[in-house]
């Protein structure tokens, strides 16, 4: 059923029902009004007549008397008067019951319902005898069976009137939500483009349409989300296919070396540990595309309060057992709080001190790492340096490409990337420091930070692509 349709009947059941019921209550009141002034009328009427029927039973208690007067109930009327004197003669004007009713203080209704009377005596106890009012039921009841009719006509036109004035009124009514449905009909979803106008003038029109419009950005913001994502997945899968043919070509090779019954023992180890190195590097390699996967899924939800401090010293812990040969000093404050990822924190701080492990390593196998985490205003500042060999400056913008990476690295080529892409997904900043003693990797995170929208996930994308 449509609105307007709904609105004419509501105004059809509403109108008529708030007619009829204040129509029955004026019409008791009136009917109560009525009555009263029925009762005060045959009062006031018995009142004036009660000196001169009193007059006429003192008449008729004489003992001489010229004259007796008789009226008789045949005359047609509403009214009538009967005095019935102590002695003598009644004295009947208009018309009267047949039969006296019970006398009664007060105006009182015969038994038959036919009349309403009032009496009073006449003389002192009413020695005189008794004077009777008398008004027939019949044309107040009609009266009142009138006003009953008029009242059933009323509320018919009014059930008319509404179910007319409901049906145009829900039209005009609903005229910016028919024109905010046609604005929507025509909106080209599929193309990403128009929005709903918000100049009905009507409050809840125009938070409708802007409720829509926010809908549609948020649906244009994921689909475009998702096609980057479908795009950086087929860059991935391409990339890392190209990636893993070399190392997976060489395992091939050295499988195939192994099957040669007269291969010398010294190169069967030989062999057997290049495989090794090898499968080291795909295994590497295939997490590390998995910690890049799941840090282009983040989504704000997963946000909370981290310590970048307790984080780090968790991080230097374990790097320290992972890697032997790294002497890590870590210079930590008591607490430095960031909203961010947790998982994506440690991310940057595990791969900051494995690419320092693996690649500061200087000629005698050893290599000093050197953590600091400090908070200056409203960032925290996380420094990892090394006193390797450190990185020619004009490597230092293409070392956060993918799988870039020096001639026998033993690197994936995607450590200072997965950095780069979680630094840039908690607002912060990363760079390469200026040459000096080793490698020196700075990041600045914001200790307060909130992405604007969905979409912000894809800044690492479009940063990343610039790079």
């Amino acid at each position: 059923m449509r609105l307007s349709t709904r609105f004419a009947l509501c105004l059809a059941v509403m109108v008529p029902l708030l007619v009829g019921l204040s129509g029955l209550l004026i019409i008791r009141l009136s009917i109560d009004d009525l009555r009263a002034e029925r009762d005060l009328r045959l009062a006031q009427r018995m009142q004036s007549l009660q000196p001169l029927a009193l007059v006429y039973s003192q008449r008729e208690a004489a003992p001489t008397r010229a004259a007796r007067i008789r009226v008789t109930p045949t005359a047609i009327g509403e009214e009538g008067v009967y005095v019935a004197p102590a002695r003598g003669t009644p004295l009947i004007m208009g018309t009267v019951p047949e039969s006296l009713p019970a006398s009664a203080p007060g105006p009182a209704t015969s038994p038959d319902g036919a009349w309403r009377y009032v009496s009073t005596p006449l003389g002192v106890n009413g020695r005189r005898g008794r004077l009777w009012v008398f008004e027939q039921e019949a044309p107040l009841a009609g009266r009142i069976s009138h006003m009953y009719r008029q009242h059933l006509i009323v509320t018919l036109i009014a059930l008319a009137v509404g179910a007319t004035t409901g049906l145009a009124l829900g039209r005009f009514a609903l005229r910016p939500l028919t024109r905010l449905t046609k604005d929507a009909a025509a909106v080209d979803v599929r193309a990403g483009e128009g929005r709903l106008t918000r100049n009905s003038r009507v409050p809840e029109i125009d938070e409708l349409a802007g409720l829509v419009n926010g809908l549609l950005d948020r649906r244009d913001r994921a689909v475009h989300r998702t096609a980057e994502a479908l795009e950086t997945a087929r860059a991935f899968a391409a990339t890392a296919a190209h990636e893993l043919r070399t190392p997976l070509t060489s395992m091939g090779a050295n499988i195939a070396l192994l099957g040669y019954p007269n291969l010398p023992p010294e190169d069967r180890v030989e062999v057997i540990r290049d495989l090794a190195g090898e499968q080291a590097r795909v295994e590497r390699l295939i997490t590390m595309l998995r910690q890049l996967a799941r840090g282009e899924l983040m989504e704000p939800d997963s946000l909370k309060e981290v310590d970048l401090a307790s984080l780090s010293g968790m991080a230097v812990d374990e790097a320290t057992r992972r890697h032997p040969h790294a002497r890590i000093v870590a210079h930590l404050p008591d607490h430095a709080i960031v909203r961010g990822w947790a998982e994506g924190l440690r991310m940057i701080v595990d791969n900051l001190l494995e690419n320092a492990a693996v690649h500061g390593v200087g000629p005698q196998g050893t290599v000093r790492i050197d953590l600091m985490v400090k908070v200056e205003g409203t960032f925290a500042l996380l420094r990892v340096a090394d006193d390797g060999p450190g990185m020619p400056l004009e490597l230092h913008q293409q070392a956060f490409n993918r799988f870039s990476r020096r001639v026998g690295s033993p690197g994936s080529g995607l450590g200072l990337t997965l950095i780069h892409q979680q630094v840039v997904l908690h607002g912060g900043k990363v760079q390469i420091e200026p040459p000096g003693v080793g490698l020196s990797v700075l990041v600045q995170l914001p200790i307060s930070w909130r992405p604007d929208g969905p979409s912000d996930g894809l800044s690492w994308l479009s940063a990343h692509q610039k790079l």
